[in-house]
This record gives structure tokens, sequence and C-alpha cells, in this order.
């Protein structure tokens, strides 16, 4: 889960401060804190100010949008490239620099550098082209120097990248390493040399390939390059397979406090933003979900820090406790059930068997199907002794139009916990669980939460050894406080939004939560 640190001081917001994620805060301070790199508040705009930079946007579509996020990025100050005071190393002093120990960010390996004096270039470090520049013809030109894709890195690593394209390595040549290097086996990857970021960084380098076909579509791109971009093409300019991965992995790992700080950092040095970063929604208007919707910067969600809508657009974790010094959110013991509930099983369907005297193999209900499960009285087991055993709704016992949706379900082991337990909801990734309570204990709650969940999902749950009961599935729909109404010059309109910001083309007939005129609506 990403905090915002507004003035450097460690907030959560409200509607966040639940048992899914403050344990997760406590734990994760420390780590998240040298994420944060020395940035001035004044470099960044607020939601009205970012609207204002980009107002030009507001109406457009796909390849007319994309033009005018081109024009809009072009950089106003250039900053020679190399080492000193007033070029890439000093920059990269404010931009790549934690303030508190003066370590560097390094984006392509878990390996320790710190700054020196600024401007001095840190021993076994490069200056990194994250998109390479042989793929323009080594031209220095403005794509060269420009910050917004220069990241300092291991100069190991940045030879070992060399100038591949980005994609999912399916054969590393270190399959322990921080960033893989290595081939795909299959399709648009068989026999390349490609290489994938860690996936802490996946977001951060997608967003930065978004803006550098964006704002440089119409170089002369050529080598490696061309397996990935359509030679000056100004619209969709990235192939196909590209911008689907591309999107999907900006989807799960969404926008970092450490990414907005250096945008914030970079626009004051080169006085030009990367706006997939500042509108965190504005890639699927260009090419995925939204192409044929018109955005509007006046509405749509921000990364700004006085847009508490991107605290539901960020990806939550399950099973940590509630702040217990919080009157206002439930106890440590208390599952989590807030907003719409969209599926519930309690098993009352299951009338044979009990904890220790399992019953005959259970093959499911009128909502779940089941994989060697067993009655073990009101309750399913999932599993025998030597074998795993799984339970799935069935198609379209799930009725959801896509987004964020909780999991919460009671949970107990054998005699002893013989595995963890594995969650998976349709378009979202899959989660493993820890679980402590034995057939002795009373049933310990599990709460996950799933994002990008695709609409009419499918939940699975299945052990990864051998035994566990299950009972009290709920699939609900997290809450969602109300937004203020967006500031426009014609004031508020009939449209309707999803909790991501995105735009609609009707009023929405599934069930969930949209935003409409700036509030929360839900339909049941």
């Amino acid at each position: 889960m990403f905090l915002f640190f507004h003035n450097k001081a460690v907030t959560l917001p409200k509607q966040t401060k639940n048992r899914h994620t403050m344990k997760k805060l406590f734990t994760s301070i420390t780590v998240l804190a040298l994420a944060i790199a020395s940035v001035t508040p004044a470099y960044s705009l607020d939601r009205k100010g970012l609207a204002e930079y980009a107002k030009s946007l507001k109406g457009l579509k796909k390849a007319e949008l994309k033009a005018q996020i081109h024009k809009i990025s072009q950089v106003k100050n250039v900053v020679d490239y190399g080492s000193g005071s007033e070029k890439t190393w000093g920059a990269f002093y404010t931009t790549d620099r934690i303030a508190s120990n003066n370590q560097c960010i390094d984006r392509y390996t878990a390996k320790e550098y710190y700054f020196g004096s600024k401007g001095s270039a840190i021993n076994g470090m490069n200056i990194e082209h994250s998109m390479p520049n042989s793929w323009w013809g080594h031209t220095n030109n403005n794509a060269y120097k420009d910050l917004n894709h220069l990241y300092p890195s291991d100069s190991k690593a940045n030879s070992d990248k060399g100038n591949y394209p980005m994609g999912v390595v399916t054969s590393p040549k270190d399959p322990n390493a921080f960033e893989k290097i290595g081939k795909g086996d299959a399709g648009t990857y068989k026999n390349i040399n490609i290489w994938e970021p860690n996936d802490k960084w996946k977001g951060d380098f997608c967003r930065t390939y978004f803006y550098m076909v964006t704002t440089y579509y119409d170089l002369p791109w050529t080598s490696e390059g061309t397996k990935l971009i359509h030679n000056n093409n100004p619209w969709p300019t990235l192939q196909e397979w590209a911008y689907k991965l591309y999107l999907e992995w900006t989807r799960k790992d969404k926008v970092s406090q450490t990414e907005v700080d250096r945008n914030a950092a970079v626009y004051a040095i080169q006085k030009n933003r990367n706006l997939y970063i500042d509108f965190p929604t504005l890639a699927e208007y260009v090419w995925g979900d939204s192409i044929d919707v018109a955005f509007d910067p006046y509405t749509a969600i921000t990364t700004c820090s006085d847009d508490d809508r991107y605290a539901d657009y960020l990806p939550g974790e399950g099973g940590e406790p509630t702040d217990p010094t919080d009157p206002d959110e439930p106890g440590p013991d208390e599952p989590v059930i807030e907003g719409t509930v969209v599926f519930e099983e309690d098993f009352s369907c299951i009338t044979g068997g009990d904890f220790t005297n399992t019953g005959t193999q259970w093959s499911g209900c009128d909502k779940m199907t089941a994989t060697n499960g067993w009655e073990a009285g009101g309750v399913v087991k999932l599993g025998s002794g030597s074998k795993a055993g799984s339970i799935t709704t069935k198609a379209g016992a799930i009725k959801f139009p896509g987004g964020k949706l909780c999991v919460t379900f009671d949970i107990k082991g054998w005699k002893t916990v013989e595995g963890k337990i594995k969650v998976s909801m349709t378009g979202s990734e899959t989660q493993t669980k820890e679980y402590t309570a034995t057939t002795s204990d009373d049933f310990e709650t599990l709460t996950l939460t799933f994002d990008d969940v695709s609409a009419n999902p499918q939940l699975k749950i299945e052990t990864t050894a051998k035994r566990a009961f299950i009972d009290n599935i709920k699939v609900f729909v997290p809450k969602t406080t109300a937004i203020d109404a967006p500031e426009t010059s014609a004031g508020t309109t009939n449209d309707y939004y999803n909790i991501n910001g995105q735009k609609l083309t009707a009023a929405p007939a599934l069930p969930g939560i949209y935003i409409h005129n700036g509030r929360k609506i839900v339909i049941r």
C-alpha cells in the first residue's frame, strides 16, 4: 500500500485506515521513508493547478489526446548530460536522493549507493537511459538529456540491460536477479533478448515509457526499439503487445509517492511534467479501457496531495489489524464488512460430518464447486492428508462491474496448520496468506483486498498443502467516501464516473459504486 507523506509527515487517508492497512503502515514506515526523494513541497501542483496546467486536454480522445499531451510535455529547460552541479548528476541529487541519509535510489538493483557532494557521480553507478538512446541513433538531443527517463543505475545492471526492449522474461539468465534479463519462450518474446524490471518498479518504468513515446514519438526509432515502437506513428506509437502489457503492469503497480515527488522535482528543473504520473488513469484514455471517452482534467483523479480520491485508487493489503487507538474503527478481532455484499456463502448446505470426522466428499452447491472438498458439519474441509483442495464460485455467481473488491472468510487448519491459503479473483493478482488457527481453536478471519477485478469475476480459495476448513465467505465492495465536487468552469454535469475517475459513456446499469456530480452513489 502506498501512503502519502504530506509535507514529509506520515498520514493515512481516513477511508483506508482499517484492518487491511494499519499493520502495513507501522511495519513499512521505515522502508517507505527511504523511498522519498529530497523534494520541496512548493514544486508540486494542487488539483486545481494541475487541471489548469492540463486544461488543453479537456474533451480529447486517444490520438488527439496523445497529440496534445505531446505538445505540453516538451522540455522547457534542458540540463546538460553528465556530472556537475548543473548537469544530470546535480539533478539526481534532487530527484533521486533520500535526504535523511544521502542514499541514492537505484531502480535496477537492491544494492545501496550514497551521494557525495552535489554533482559528483557515484562510483559504480551510471546515468541510465531507461529507454535506450541507441533506439534513436545516439543523437544528443532533448530525449538524450530528459530527466523524466534518466535514472541512476548500478553499472553492471545497466550493462546487462543493454538496449533490450522491456517485456516478460520467462527464461532469465539469473532467476534470483533483482531485474530479469533473458528471453521469452512464446509469442512476441520468443527468442529475443528482453529485460523485465523488478515488480516494485514496473509501473514506474511503464509510465516512463508512456511519457517517452508521447513526448518523442517523432524520433527516428531504430534498432531494438522497433520491436515495441511503430516508427514515427503518432498513435498508438507502441505496438499492441507493449501497451497492453504496460497497462497491466501500471494497474498492479500504481503511482507511489516516490514517483509523485520525483515528478515534482523534475518539473522544478525542466519545467515539464509526466502527466501519466499526475493523472494515474490517463494512459487508459490513450491506450486502454477509456479510449472512446473524452478526457477531462478537471474531474479525473490526480495524485495531488489535496485529491483524497487517490486513496481509493491505491492497491490494498489484506488481513492486518486496525489501529487499536482509533475508536471509529473495528477492533482487531472484528472482520471489516463495509459496502455492498455481492456474494455470500455460509455452507449451511453442508449437513454431514464434523471437524474430527469429515463426511462424504462434497462437490459443491448452487453457488460454488469444489475439488477435493469434504463435508465438515456446516463448513467445508479443503484437501486431504495427501491432496490440496479448492472451491470456486460458479460463473455468474458474483455480479460486479469491475474494480476493487474485498473477500473475507473464516479459516482454521487441521491439528496443525499444513500450509498457506491461496486466494484469487479474476483479473487481479493471486494472494497467498498465512493463518495460525487449528481445529482446537476458534476460526480465524482473513480479509483480503483485490484491485482491478474483472466484471462478474470468479473467486477461488485453495490450499497450498493438505487440509484447511473454510466457512462464512463474503465478497463485498469496500467503502468509498464522498468526494468534493470537481472544480470546473461550467459547474456540475450529468456525467457518471467509476471510482477510478474514468468517465462512463452512459448511466451505469450494473451494481457498483460510481461518482455522479461529485458525489458517491451506490447501485445495488
